[in-house]
């Protein structure tokens, strides 16, 4: 991972705020096989925390519909074979039983009374979303959800992606029949990925329940502290990137959405002046609406002063 230009924290993993546009835009790019999954530097941290709030398959982060059975089973399998082969020094075993020793950790994948989709939201970084084909429409048929705990993900089992999306100002209305047509073209062999990011004041990559007025409160928060020194942005906002997979399981034609989230200071990318650059078109140029919904409508008069002062340092 390349490291930012004050030598401390590593930089940014994932960039997308570069080729970003103003306007709502689906940016599906293919994507290498063996870059499917992913084992950051804080795993063992992490797993733990996300282990925890996965405990117990709690409605708001896991649901799931009889007839996905099939399809949860095929995932695992493909995620299992895809950690030993590409991240074997951080995992070993068979499809049985596999060993995390990165924080050593042992997973029975056959645990009786347990779904395959909720013994891999265990073992893995990424939370998924399985789609499948009924009444000739991709509906969410299984969600396991840690990263945002608002329960909107894990309320579209049996629905389809709309759902999800109603609450983004403008969305469905721009690319609702895009996304459905994206969802169903994705091929097995051909795995696509996508990044969504904003700017937030909560630094942890696992939200608090009710993430959107969590994050919205939280900005209002940090403007009223940062309206006093604009200077301080840089160490209290939050750069969070959301890296979205989208692989075609062969077997049972089920589709895998992949949500992968990353969090990283504002100030990691203080020297970067691509990014800030970036960020500064891009903030300028979102509608107050959509700042709103991203909770960055009150830290954004301060994160621009805070890009000014470092782009003319």
């Amino acid at each position: 991972m390349p490291r930012n230009s004050r030598g401390m924290r590593p930089a940014p993993r994932h960039r997308p705020y570069l080729t970003a546009g103003a306007a709502f835009e689906i940016g599906l790019k293919p994507m290498d096989p063996a870059q499917w999954l992913d084992v950051g530097p804080d795993h063992a941290a992490f797993m733990a925390e996300k282990r925890t709030r996965l405990s117990g398959c709690p409605p708001l982060y896991y649901r799931s519909l009889e007839r996905s059975h099939a399809a949860q089973a095929e995932l695992l399998g493909v995620a299992v074979a895809h950690l030993l082969d590409r991240h074997g020094h951080g995992f070993t075993g068979d499809q049985r039983v596999l060993a995390d020793r990165i924080d050593g950790s042992h997973h029975d994948l056959a645990v009786a009374g347990r779904e395959p989709l909720d013994v891999l939201g265990g073992i893995v970084e990424e939370d998924f979303l399985l789609f499948g084909c009924e009444g000739g429409r991709d509906i969410v048929i299984a969600a396991s959800n840690a990263y945002t705990s608002s329960g909107r993900i894990v309320s579209c089992v049996g629905r389809d992606m709309h759902f999800a999306h109603e609450p983004v100002p403008g969305l469905n209305a721009a690319l609702a029949q895009r996304i459905d047509r994206v969802i169903g073209n994705v091929q097995a062999g051909k795995p696509v990925v996508r990044f969504n990011w904003f700017v937030t004041p909560i630094a942890s990559r696992l939200f608090p329940e009710g993430s959107h007025a969590a994050n919205v409160e939280a900005g209002e928060d940090a403007a009223r502290v940062l309206s006093a020194d604009h200077r301080k942005a840089g160490d209290t906002l939050w750069l969070r990137v959301e890296r979205q997979t989208f692989m075609r399981l062969p077997e049972t034609g089920a589709l895998a959405f992949g949500i992968h989230t990353y969090s990283d200071p504002l100030s990691t990318i203080a020297q970067d002046r691509e990014s800030l650059a970036a960020l500064h078109r891009l903030l300028s140029g979102y509608s107050d609406e959509r700042l709103a919904y991203g909770g960055m409508l009150a830290t954004r008069a301060a994160i621009l002063r805070w890009i000014d002062d470092a782009l003319t340092a």
